[in-house]
């Protein structure tokens, strides 16, 4: 009997806990902004998405950054006149060491 209620238990807090809901954030980018995507396949939570968001927005010459969990990649919109997608690369890099979902 145990066994019965253990199983639908834990099924359900996998699905639960993995289940991200559909995000409508528009990215909005300035006549000499540039977008570079790049893969996050560690990002998992939106503890993670807060942490890479706003790690980007202290980068000068980011404008917006949106992680979209669901395709693990996050968009980020910056001018290229202050910052170079080298940079942007190895921010993102360095932000994700810093996630809790490894």
């Amino acid at each position: 009997m145990k066994k019965i209620i253990l199983i639908p238990l834990i099924l359900m807090s996998l699905v639960s806990c993995n289940h991200i809901a559909k995000e409508e954030r528009v990215l909005i980018k300035g006549e000499n902004d540039v977008v570079l995507v790049l893969n996050t396949p560690k990002a998992r939570c939106h503890k993670c998405q807060k942490i890479i968001e706003d790690g980007l927005q202290k980068i000068d010459g980011v404008h917006q950054s949106i992680l979209d969990l669901n395709i693990k990649q996050i968009s980020i919109v910056y001018d290229p006149k202050n910052t170079t997608p080298e940079k942007l690369s190895s921010a993102v890099k360095e932000l994700t060491t810093q996630i809790p979902c490894k």
